[in-house]
């Protein structure tokens, strides 16, 4: 059976990357001693929002302000058939350089945003979203040579990269698809296209906001039915409450060596009424047993899974922040306690 997520990882603690930080050089020491440490966005400085991050690497993107962006054709035809990398600088992406202070780490993740949600989040100067069938393309292309980027400056630090794409614009597109906008591709080229970014020598990795259990066309379900990854999923606003058919996709996607990182806990300081510890074994207690109760293989989740955040810690306080991450030396034997207790 295939396995994409590395026995040391499970159970482990995965981050999804923001951060409730205001001084980009205070996490790097707690996120180092994590059994993934990743790079990470400090999203209270405008340099590192997770659009103008990426899009200022295109001249013409509007910086200050609304993200905007007219491409011309010069710079279309820069981006689209150059396969030069492009590398983020220390000021739009910190923890790239901070991270690499000659240290080596057996697993790194790192994360970039997926082309639907550039195309979704930026507009023309028209006011004009830019979901088009040529601009996917563009972003496609611009996010396959951070793709190589990334990882030409990380490789000879890390001995392995999860490389993750953050697609929480994907949700709106795929809607706006089924309710009659038509960019020039399916659903299913949408998702075939973003997962052709990964490079070869990376663990991908795929970070979906909206409701996971709703993402379905005509019985085929993009989380599950397309390349196998560590898929991160939001456990604790939407429960694994699943219909047989999700579930065989669901036990199929695992089979084939998916993996999951579930988000069970809390990513804001006002939805915790215990503590770190107790809630994470409420909400991994709640999620295995509908997981059990509605047939998902309970032995290929024990297997195939880490515990993260439901969603991006940007919204934290920094002491919520740094009490996650501190506690999470503790989530694997948590872990598979929950499991243990489920079966």
């Amino acid at each position: 059976m295939t396995k994409l997520l590395p026995e040391d990882l499970v159970g482990h603690f995965f981050g999804v990357g923001s951060l409730g930080e205001t001084d980009p050089s205070v996490p790097q020491e707690y996120i180092k001693a994590l059994k993934l440490p990743y790079t990470y966005s400090i999203t209270a400085l405008p340099e590192e929002d997770m659009i103008r991050q990426f899009a200022v690497l295109v001249d013409e993107f509007e910086e200050e302000g609304t993200f905007t962006l007219d491409v011309d054709f010069n710079t279309y035809r820069e981006i689209t058939t150059n396969d030069e990398p492009l590398m983020l600088d220390k000021e739009h992406g910190h923890s790239f350089y901070l991270m690499m202070d000659g240290r080596s780490y057996p697993f790194l993740k790192t994360q970039q945003t997926a082309p639907a949600t550039m195309c979704f989040s930026i507009r023309d100067s028209n006011g004009k979203q830019l979901l088009t069938l040529g601009m996917f393309h563009f972003f496609q292309r611009l996010m396959t040579r951070i793709a190589k980027g990334q990882v030409n400056h990380l490789q000879d630090s890390c001995k392995t990269i999860i490389f993750c794409q953050d697609d929480p614009g994907l949700g709106h597109v795929l809607s706006m698809i089924s309710q009659g906008l038509n960019i020039g591709l399916s659903p299913r080229e949408i998702i075939q296209k973003t997962d052709s970014i990964y490079p070869s020598s990376v663990i991908p990795a795929f970070h979906y906001c909206d409701d996971w259990r709703q993402l379905e066309f005509d019985g085929w379900y993009p989380l599950w039915d397309s390349k196998p990854k560590l898929t991160h999923i939001d456990v604790v606003r939407y429960p694994p409450e699943v219909n047989q058919d999700q579930v065989e996709k669901i036990n199929s996607f695992l089979k084939r060596g998916g993996g999951f990182a579930l988000g069970a806990l809390p990513n804001v300081d006002d939805s915790y009424s215990r503590p770190i510890i107790e809630t994470l074994q409420i909400n991994l207690s709640q999620s295995m047993r509908l997981f059990s109760e509605n047939g998902v293989d309970l032995d290929l989740v024990k297997r195939n899974t880490m515990v993260s955040t439901q969603c991006g810690l940007s919204g934290a306080s920094p002491g919520l922040s740094r009490r996650i991450h501190n506690e999470s030396s503790k989530f694997q034997e948590i872990f598979f306690l929950t499991l243990e207790g489920s079966e």
